[in-house]
């Protein structure tokens, strides 16, 4: 009797760890930006970093999770970070990445892109395309969908 009362307990207890995790998980995509409008679940491809147009091979992409996570390449280093909400739009990483190197021309392009999305505060979103803001509207980057 006491052996069932202890292993109901432990499943009552399974359950409650459950529930929390899955709480937290749907707070997290409530607060996510964006997570309405489309911008996560898809991987983006830059075509543009600044007024610089990036080849469509470059191998650099972005995935914005759900769950507020971010993960990516970019053309020579793999990356990781973070999106959150604020008051005024959003904020990006800090990004963490592997460190590989690459020629000059990649390395460049990779860090622009990454100081493009650790500058974003504002998304907006058009057909197929999502431009990177920074906090007084100037254009960073626009990506496309890559799938």
């Amino acid at each position: 009797m006491k052996a069932i009362m202890g292993f109901s307990f432990f499943l009552l207890f399974l359950a409650g760890i459950a529930l929390v995790l899955l709480q937290g998980r749907e707070m997290a995509r409530q607060n996510l930006p964006g997570a309405a409008s489309g911008i996560t679940g898809k991987e983006w491809r830059p075509a543009m970093l600044g007024v610089n147009p990036v080849p469509a091979d470059s191998g650099m992409q972005v995935l914005f999770a759900v769950d507020g996570s971010i993960k990516g390449h970019g053309g020579c280093n793999g990356f990781f970070g973070t999106l959150e909400k604020t008051a005024d739009g959003v904020t990006v990483g800090p990004l963490g990445a592997t460190r590989m190197a690459c020629p000059e021309v990649i390395m460049n392009r990779e860090d622009a892109f990454m100081q493009a999305l650790q500058s974003t505060r504002q998304f907006a979103l058009g057909e197929q395309r999502l431009q990177l803001l920074d906090a007084d509207h100037r254009l960073l980057a626009e990506l496309v969908s890559a799938n």
